[in-house]
C-alpha cells in the first residue's frame, strides 16, 4: 500500500504567501495603544507628572512613588496634543509650580495656557491675550510663567503673572520668530531660541539672553547673519543651578555636540565632542553633571558628563529615550522609552544602581504575542556617494524574492526615523511585508553637512536616495521588486506623489497621507509655522516658479502609472486637504481612474482616532491587496 501525501488546500497555501498572512497584530490593537511621555517631579521627589494620549484625546497623570497610586489631573480642558504615534518621541508642555500644588499646561481645547492644581479640579486660564500660547516654564520663584505667545506676525516670549486676569508682558523682539524659553535660578533672566520670522528655524538661529529687570537682551550666539543654526531644533539649553554657566548644543564643529559657556567671562568651550547630535541637556541638582540624549545609529541613548569631560553611558541600546529630567534629590532620572517592539513607557533610572525600570505602560493583552521584530539598520550609497542609513523591519521568516516592499520615507522633510516603537510597520511585517525606512539626506542625526544637502535638491536627490534604497534591498534577494510600493505621511506624502510621477515604472502602488501636491499653491494654504519652508528649500516662489512647478506632483500626474491612495484630514492646517485635492483634479485631467481618495473628518496632521486608525489600516490594506498583491 502506497502512502499518501497530506493535502494541503489552496485557501492555506494563498494563505502562506507574504502580504496574505493573517496578522496577529490587528487594526484593533493598534488603536487601543497609548502613548507616553516623559515627566516632571515634584519638588519633594515623591511625584511624577506625565501625559498619556490616547482617541484624540492627552490628559495629565500624577504617579506616586510610594504605592504607585495614579491620578488623572485634567478633565474638562484636555492637555496638548503630542506628536504622532510612531513620528517621533513625544515631548509635553506643562511646567509644576516651584511649591508643587499647580501645574500650568497648555490645552487643546482652546491653544491656551491654563493653572489646575495638581490634586485635579478645575482649570483656569492662566492670563488673557489673543493668540495661541505654549512652551510654558514657571519661574523658579514662582511668580511668573514664561511662555510663546503666537499671532498675527507674532511670536515672542512672554510673561504673566499666574493669576488669571493679568496680560502678558513680551519680553523678545517681536521682529523675530522666538521659542522655548529657560529661566535662570534667580528668575530675573531667560534664554531662548530665536529666528527670522520669514524663514525656518533649521538653518539660521541665535540665541539670546533677556534681563526681565532691566529689559535689556543680550545675543549670545548669533546664526542669523552667518547662515548658521546653533542648533537645529529649539529647547537644547539649560542655566545651571548656580546660573553661571549655559549648557548648550552646538553645531559649530559639524555635529550638534554639547558646550558649556561661561556666563562671566564669556568664554565656551566643547563639553563633549563626537560624531553624533546630543539633546535635553540637564544639570543635576548639585551642578556637577549634566545628563543628556544621544542620537547615534538610529538610536537615542541616556549619557552623563561631568563638567570635567568625563562620560558615563547610563541607557545603552536599540532604543529611543526622550523628556530627561532629573529628580531634586539627584537619585533619579525619568524619561520616556520605546523600542520597536514595546510602545513608549515612562522608566526611572536610579543613578546608585545604575539601573532602569519601566514605571508606566498600557498593559495591552495581545501585543506580547503578536510576533514584533527587532529592527536592523542598513546602510547604502546614494548620489555622490553619500552614505545613506536605514531602519529595516522584515519577517522572521523570510521566502527571499516573494516579499512585497514597503518604502516607508518619512516626513519632515527634516526629520529621522529610528529604532522606535511603529505599530503601523509592524503590521505590514506582520502580513509578510518587507518595509523599509530610509534615513535620506536631509535627515536629522548625521551632522550640518548632511541636513543641509537637502537645500536645492529637495524632490529630486533626496528620491535617489530613497530609490538605492530598494535598489539595495533587490540585491539581497529580500523583496520582489515588481511589488514595491511608495508610503509616506505630510513630507513623506509628498515624497510618494513625486516618486511615482517623477519615476513612474519603479512603483505598483502609492500611499500617500496629507502629502503636498502642489508646491505653487502650498505657501498659500498651509499655517503660518511652516509658511518659509518651501523658500528655504527652493528659494524665493516668485524666482523660481519653474522649480516649484517641476518639483510638483501635480504637474507630472500624467506620468504616473501605479494606482495611488490619499488620505488627508478634514482639520489638517499644517497640509490642508486641499492638496489632496488639487492632486486628484490633476489626477482626473491625465486621465486617471486606478486611484483612491479619502478625508477624514475632525482628523488634523496625522490620525489619532481610534475609529480614524482602525479604518485607516483596513482600507490601506484593501487597497494594496487589490492593487498590489492580486496583480
Amino acid at each position: 500500500m502506497s502512502e499518501t501525501q497530506t493535502y494541503i488546500s489552496k485557501a492555506v497555501r494563498s494563505a502562506e504567501r507574504p502580504g496574505y498572512w493573517k496578522p496577529t497584530l490587528t487594526p484593533g490593537l493598534i488603536a487601543q495603544i497609548r502613548n507616553y511621555t516623559g515627566a516632571a517631579w515634584s519638588h519633594d521627589s515623591k511625584y511624577l507628572y506625565y501625559t498619556v494620549e490616547w482617541d484624540k484625546r492627552a490628559d495629565i497623570y500624577r504617579l506616586a512613588l510610594s504605592d504607585r497610586s495614579i491620578t488623572q489631573v485634567t478633565s474638562d480642558f484636555p492637555a496638548a496634543p503630542l506628536p504622532m504615534i510612531g513620528q517621533r518621541p513625544a515631548s509635553f508642555d506643562f511646567s509644576l509650580s516651584p511649591d508643587g500644588s499647580e501645574l500650568v499646561y497648555l490645552s487643546e481645547k482652546d491653544g491656551k495656557a491654563h493653572l489646575i492644581s495638581t490634586e485635579g479640579g478645575r482649570a483656569r486660564r492662566l492670563a488673557q491675550g489673543e493668540g495661541s500660547q505654549s512652551n510654558l516654564a514657571w519661574s523658579p520663584d514662582g511668580k511668573l510663567v514664561a511662555f510663546i505667545v503666537a499671532f498675527g506676525e507674532t511670536q515672542a516670549v512672554a510673561v504673566a503673572e499666574p493669576g488669571g486676569n493679568g496680560w502678558p508682558r513680551l519680553v523678545s523682539d517681536t521682529d523675530y520668530f522666538a521659542a522655548a524659553p529657560r529661566w535662570f535660578p534667580d528668575s530675573k533672566r531667560l534664554v531662548y531660541f530665536e529666528y527670522d520670522s520669514n524663514a525656518m528655524p533649521s538653518y539660521a538661529n541665535r540665541l539670546v539672553l533677556a534681563d526681565l529687570e532691566t529689559g535689556q537682551t543680550k545675543i549670545l550666539f548669533d546664526g542669523l547673519a552667518e547662515g548658521e543654526a546653533y542648533d537645529h531644533t529649539p529647547g537644547n539649553y539649560a542655566p545651571s543651578p548656580d546660573g553661571k554657566l549655559l549648557a548648550y548644543v552646538s553645531e559649530e564643529s559639524g555635529w550638534s555636540n554639547l558646550h558649556l559657556l561661561n556666563l562671566e567671562t564669556g568664554l565656551s568651550r566643547h563639553l563633549v565632542n563626537e560624531a553624533a547630535e546630543h539633546q535635553d541637556p540637564v544639570w543635576s541638582p548639585d551642578g556637577t553633571r549634566l545628563a543628556y540624549l544621544k542620537n547615534q545609529g538610529c538610536n537615542i541613548t541616556v549619557r552623563m558628563v561631568t563638567l570635567d569631560g568625563e562620560q558615563t553611558a547610563l541607557d545603552e541600546g536599540d532604543f529611543v529615550c526622550a523628556g530627561l529630567a532629573w529628580s531634586p534629590d539627584g537619585r533619579y532620572l525619568t524619561y520616556s522609552k520605546q523600542d520597536s517592539r514595546t510602545p513608549p513607557a515612562l522608566w526611572l533610572y536610579d543613578l546608585n544602581r545604575r539601573e532602569g525600570k519601566a514605571l508606566t505602560g498600557h498593559p495591552l493583552g495581545g501585543i506580547a504575542q503578536a510576533g514584533l521584530v527587532k529592527t536592523e539598520i542598513v546602510r547604502w550609497q546614494g548620489p555622490r556617494g553619500l552614505e545613506i542609513e536605514g531602519v529595516l523591519l522584515k519577517p522572521e521568516k523570510i521566502q527571499p524574492g516573494k516579499h512585497p516592499l514597503m518604502l516607508y520615507i518619512h516626513g519632515g522633510p527634516i526629520n529621522q526615523y529610528h529604532r522606535r516603537w511603529d505599530a503601523y510597520a509592524q503590521y505590514w511585517v506582520n502580513r509578510g511585508w518587507v518595509v523599509l525606512q530610509p534615513n535620506f539626506r536631509g535627515s536629522t542625526g548625521y551632522g550640518k553637512d548632511f541636513r543641509r544637502a537637502l537645500i536645492n535638491t529637495w524632490g529630486q536627490e533626496d528620491m535617489e536616495d530613497n530609490l538605492a534604497g530598494v535598489d539595495y534591498l533587490a540585491g539581497r534577494g529580500l523583496i520582489d521588486p515588481t511589488k514595491v510600493v511608495s508610503w509616506g505621511i505630510s513630507g513623506g506624502g509628498y515624497a510618494t506623489l513625486r516618486l511615482l510621477t517623477g519615476w513612474p515604472d519603479r512603483f505598483k502602488a502609492g500611499v500617500a497621507l496629507e502629502g503636498l501636491s502642489n508646491l505653487v499653491s502650498f505657501p498659500d494654504q498651509v499655517d503660518r509655522p511652516a509658511l518659509y519652508l518651501l523658500q528655504d528649500m527652493f528659494g524665493v516662489r516668485s524666482e523660481n516658479m519653474e522649480l516649484y512647478k517641476e518639483r510638483s506632483p501635480i504637474t507630472l500626474a500624467h506620468q504616473i502609472k501605479a494606482p495611488v491612495l490619499i488620505l488627508m484630514g478634514e482639520k489638517d492646517r499644517r497640509v490642508p486637504a486641499a492638496q489632496g485635492e488639487e492632486m486628484v483634479e490633476a489626477l482626473k485631467k491625465a486621465g486617471k481612474t486606478d486611484y483612491e481618495y479619502h478625508v477624514y473628518p475632525d482628523e488634523g496632521h496625522g490620525w489619532r482616532k481610534v475609529v480614524t486608525i482602525e479604518d485607516y489600516i483596513e482600507r490601506t490594506d484593501k487597497f494594496l491587496t487589490k492593487w498590489v498583491l492580486e496583480r
